[in-house]
């Protein structure tokens, strides 16, 4: 059949005619972007360009190597005065053991040595108890629950630490400190507390020497990236750091130099340079500024080549859209349209493109054309195969009705009970058989069956000619909406009847109750195999269950469950006999559909409690 029969158009020829003809040198590709891209790549200055980039890597070492003498000049006072300070603690911590017992003596001691020293706000040692009973001018405290002493006192080796609220000096200080050790373990440290107006100044006797004071700015800090203090002041020096950059990470004993940007996006240079080798340093910061030469920006060369550069790229980019990639569009978009589903393939503008994008373009256009063709024959004998199929289930399921009318037929005549008993059972089956066809004969476009809607028709055949005057039962089923390939479903449908029929013969009516009860249960185990369960009430005299029963319903049940490689088990609990059967589902029924799409529309999984009779 032709795919104008099947209702799909062919794909129409875009392409002109003499698309298929040998190409010349100026309709290549390759041969235009040459062309365009020997035009636009002029010669670059390399030599020029390698010329820059070293007076501007000159310059730059330039403007670090000042920054670190800068740096190096102006926190030398700080630097003199922390030293000063820690020979200062450190002799102290040697003699304090002698004033231990002599609170006024300490004092007085302490206090000629803060006098002596101007720059000096307090001396003092605290003990282990964080209560100050030895300082400078007699100063007292209880500093037990003060973050600093904590810090101090955990120490224990000397240390420097920034105290932005001194409750002694009421300012902000820098502390170094020294721990005193006893005989047996630290009695406590000494300290002396340099007020940062005091390092500011020592730091500010610096600034007429500098050449741009207004340029530089300065912070110290210690091994653990504390600052102790900075030329801005300790509240704007965020502003100076680099963003996103712990101080400590600085710390080590050799200097460096780097670029960062601040938190405000300024672009600075930075030096770093240890005052005290792994104690305290110093981080020297200046504003990158535009490098000139000859009065001319370090910028200007490479804004010409940069502009070659970008003249070349739209050049390119131009020759590109034009030649190639309007092209590519278009037969991008009708691919993308003929993958999705569309199976109406527009004409293609191509008389202008190159000869390769040509080729393309008309190999895409023979493409869809033999898929058009292909799916329009595969759809007519898929529609074919799918049409019989049905019929022959259909037509099975209405000669097994007919032959199941015909036995009932019989059944009217026959006189025997065993003989009725017998046929009605063979009717039975055969009804079971006729479910399934039934069953494969409604599923449209596939090939496995409904277990919910299966199981639930069956349920009913047996029950509705099994009912009989005074002759009623409560039964309660609960069916998963699992899909089984015919293989299993046939023989599933014949256990589930032989299985039923049983039930409803030996069930007996609980204590107290007079209609027998019915449970029967469909669903996929934990173990990822379904279980089938057919339980039934046996009333309290019932005897014990023998593992699977005797006769022609034994050997069918057994027959049955080995035809779905399942595992049968019949036994008596309380006063129920179960049946049960264990299989693993075949290929169609490895799982339930997605939420929403188990059961047709109206259709809901079977589960509900129901009386016959």
């Amino acid at each position: 059949m032709s795919p104008g029969e099947a209702g799909l158009p062919r794909a129409a020829a875009a392409v002109p005619p003499d698309a298929a003809s040998r190409p010349g040198l100026a309709d290549l590709l390759g041969f235009r972007l040459a062309a365009l891209l020997a035009v636009a790549l002029l010669p670059l200055g390399m030599a020029g360009f390698l010329q820059v980039a070293a007076w501007r890597e000159a310059a730059r070492e330039q403007t670090m190597a000042a920054l670190m003498s800068e740096t190096l000049e102006a926190v030398a006072p700080e630097a003199g005065m922390i030293r000063e300070a820690q020979g200062l603690v450190a002799a102290l911590a040697r003699a304090i053991p002698v004033f231990r017992d002599d609170p006024a003596a300490c004092d007085a001691a302490l206090t000629a040595i803060a006098d002596s020293m101007p720059h000096i706000s307090l001396v003092a040692y605290v003990p282990a108890d964080g209560r100050m009973r030895c300082a400078s001018g007699a100063a007292r405290g209880n500093f037990a629950d003060n973050p600093v002493f904590r810090t101090i006192i955990e120490r224990r080796a000397p240390h420097i630490v920034v105290n932005a609220d001194g409750p002694i000096s009421l300012s902000s200080i820098l502390v170094v400190s020294h721990p005193v050790a006893g005989p047996d373990a630290q009695m406590g440290f000494v300290s002396v507390s340099i007020p940062h107006d005091s390092l500011a100044l020592a730091t500010g006797q610096q600034a007429e020497i500098r050449p741009d004071p207004a340029q530089y700015a300065f912070v110290t800090f210690n091994r653990d990236g504390v600052l102790l203090t900075a030329s801005t002041g300790l509240a704007t020096a965020e502003h100076i750091l680099p963003a996103g950059l712990d101080l400590s990470s600085l710390a080590g004993s050799a200097a460096r130099t780097f670029d960062a940007t601040t938190a405000d996006g300024e672009s600075r240079h930075y030096a770093v340079v240890p005052l005290i080798p792994g104690e305290v340093y110093a981080l020297g910061s200046t504003p990158e500024r535009p490098l000139r030469i000859a009065g001319w920006p370090v910028a200007a060369p490479f804004l010409v080549i940069g502009l070659m550069w970008a003249g070349s790229l739209v050049v390119a980019w131009l020759a590109a859209e034009r030649l190639v990639t309007r092209y590519m569009r278009r037969l991008a978009r009708a691919i993308r349209a003929f993958a999705s589903g569309s199976r109406v393939v527009a004409p293609l503008e191509m008389s202008r493109a190159p000869a390769e994008i040509r080729d393309v373009a008309q190999a895409f256009l023979r493409m869809t054309d033999t898929i058009l063709h292909d799916e329009a024959e595969l759809e007519d004998a898929l529609h074919q195969k799918e049409v019989l199929l049905r019929e022959v289930h259909h037509r099975v399921k209405n000669n097994l009705q007919l032959i199941a009318s015909i036995m009932n037929m019989q059944m009217r005549r026959a006189r025997n009970p065993e003989t009725l008993e017998l046929m009605q059972g063979l009717q039975e089956r055969v009804m079971s058989l006729a479910t399934v066809h039934k069953e494969l004969y409604q599923t449209s476009g596939q090939a496995d069956v409904r277990a919910d809607e299966l199981l639930a028709d069956i349920v009913r055949q047996i029950l509705g000619m099994a009912s009989a005057p005074g002759r009623a039962f409560r039964v309660t089923t609960d069916f998963a909406p699992l899909h089984l390939p015919p293989d299993q479903a046939v023989p599933l449908a014949l256990l589930l009847t032989e299985g039923l029929t049983n039930a409803i013969k030996y069930a007996a009516a609980p204590p107290g109750e007079t209609e027998p009860h019915l449970a029967l249960r469909f669903a996929k185990g934990p173990d990822g195999r379904a279980e089938l369960e057919i339980r039934n009430s046996a009333g309290p005299a019932a005897p014990a269950a023998e593992p699977v029963g005797t006769g022609l319903g034994r050997q069918l049940l057994a027959a049955f469950a080995a035809q779905i490689g399942g595992d049968l088990t019949q036994d008596h609990e309380g006063d129920q006999h179960r049946l049960c059967v264990r299989f693993a589902l075949g290929p169609a029924g490895q799982g339930v559909g997605p939420p929403g799409a188990a059961a047709p529309a109206g259709r809901e999984p079977v589960r509900a409690v129901v009386a016959s009779g």
